[in-house]
């Protein structure tokens, strides 16, 4: 069994240790206390490990009565990838549960500010129409 660090020192601390299946070889890795990856999969290089947190997400009516799932959010971080930006957590944002973006904090502080501002626009227009 081999145990490895993240290039990160972010990444150690805190966290456990999780035994992960990389290419058939079982490796000791350290994952966030906020990673809800169970990691059960053969990985097949350490580059492909990733930690992912629970999601959040807005829960928004849609055609006949449907629930979409829109502004889709979760912490992750690939510790291995070799990239700066990926190596430590990152926000992951998926606004209509079709492709992500990657976003660091000052990024993802901006975007929050910018949903707030968004739901005070929208109960200024519910507002406006109550009778």
């Amino acid at each position: 069994m081999t145990v490895l660090a993240p290039a990160v020192p972010a990444q150690v601390a805190p966290s456990r240790q999780v035994a992960v299946s990389v290419a058939g070889v079982t490796v000791v890795v350290p994952c966030p206390i906020w990673c809800t990856d169970p990691h059960a999969g053969n990985y097949v290089d350490l580059v492909d490990l990733s930690h992912n947190g629970d999601a959040i997400f807005l829960a928004a009516p849609s055609y006949r009565g449907a629930v979409e799932r829109t502004l889709i959010a979760r912490v992750s971080s690939r510790p291995f990838s070799g990239t700066p930006e990926t190596e430590r957590p990152f926000l992951v944002f998926d606004p209509i549960d079709d492709e992500c973006a990657q976003l660091d904090s000052t990024a993802a502080l901006a975007l929050a500010d910018q949903v707030i501002a968004h739901g005070h626009a929208l109960r200024a227009m519910a507002a406006s129409i109550a009778g």
